[in-house]
């Protein structure tokens, strides 16, 4: 066998070398190995020693049979073979499998009737209420630093929404009687139902939240704790969307108190049809994908949080002070007009 491929190698007519190949019983049995392992590991990405050491395939002659096989496939259009000057030539299976969208019998008017957080008490709210269009499947991102208003946000947002839709509250930091006290103060809706039950479902997770979307829910996650690993948030987000069907997510993530964009960056934000960004006192639009009468991207909205960290209250437009364009410091120190908090009123 070696003799027979060491004599092929040396000849000069390709045709002839692979038809002397394809005949002998040995190239045959490895190449429906081969073609049988491709097609197991459909959607995977391996290089010649990978697929030989799971074959078992050690001898030279055989290592050769299995990378002529690869290579036909790869003229078939099934792989692609990805070579680089540092690594290993890689082959990546080609799946042209396509999802096609009809957009032609689709509804124009498939917007939700999203209910947002407003102020229970003085009925003030924030400039996206009745403005931003969120529709089935879309991604809804709340950056906030920390203890600053985000599951006060969540919070409200499900006591706003429970009644009209299907809500999955998912946290990681509930515990029962500290998340009973703490909702028992929301006394402005019921989150019981006739039959003495929760309006919503409250599950405790910390990870892997793709696995227990509810695709036709609200789903709501307070909070996604990414530790050190970042640059992982758009991967998250974007499994989180997959499940999604006619429901939606509302997701909180941690915000450094220096950043506008929460951890992760421009990754947390790619996959969001509003983004918004929560530090002290203050809410910033910082993307609104879809909007109707009025642009509310990079609007800011001051307000309060009452009643033991429940209720918003004098929700208002902001501006940025125009003696200290934001810095809220003056010549004497402290900037006057801002109170040193670099925003004003928009009145």
């Amino acid at each position: 066998m070696v003799t027979l491929v060491n004599k092929v190698i040396k000849e000069k007519d390709s045709n002839f070398t692979m038809d002397a190949i394809e005949t002998t019983g040995q190239y045959q049995k490895i190449a429906l190995l081969v073609r049988e392992w491709v097609e197991i590991h459909k959607g995977e990405s391996f290089d010649l020693d990978m697929i030989c050491r799971q074959l078992q395939i050690q001898e030279r002659t055989n290592r050769k049979y299995v990378a002529i096989e690869l290579s036909k496939i790869v003229g078939k259009g099934t792989l692609e073979k990805v070579t680089s000057p540092i690594h290993k030539p890689l082959y990546r299976y080609i799946d042209n499998t396509c999802k096609y969208i009809d957009w032609v019998n689709a509804s124009s008017s498939d917007v939700l009737d999203i209910k947002w957080p407003y102020g229970v008490e003085d009925d003030s709210r924030f400039g996206f209420d009745g403005r931003v269009k969120i529709s089935p499947g879309d991604i809804v991102v709340v950056a906030g630093t920390s203890n600053m208003g985000k599951t006060a946000f969540c919070l409200n947002f499900l006591w706003e929404n429970m009644d009209a839709y299907s809500c999955t509250l998912m946290g990681n930091e509930y515990t029962p009687g500290k998340f009973k006290r703490r909702v028992s103060k929301m006394t402005w809706r019921e989150p019981i139902n006739d039959k003495g039950e929760s309006k919503f479902e409250l599950i405790e997770r910390r990870e892997g939240w793709k696995d227990i979307i509810r695709p036709d829910n609200i789903n709501i996650i307070d909070w996604i704790n990414l530790s050190d690993k970042f640059y992982e948030i758009g991967k998250i987000i974007e499994d989180i969307q997959a499940r999604l069907h006619s429901g939606i997510a509302l997701i909180s993530i941690q915000k450094d108190e220096h950043k506008t964009r929460g951890l992760g960056g421009g990754f947390s934000e790619h996959l969001a049809s509003l983004y918004l960004s929560i530090d002290y006192e203050r809410l910033t639009i910082l993307k609104a994908k879809e909007w109707a009468e009025w642009n509310p991207n990079g609007k800011m909205y001051g307000f309060k949080i009452v009643n033991g960290g429940t209720k918003f209250h004098n929700i208002r437009l902001l501006r940025k002070c125009k003696s200290c364009w934001g810095s809220g410091r003056g010549k004497g120190g402290q900037c006057e007009p801002c109170n040193g908090t670099g925003y004003v009123d928009d009145n």
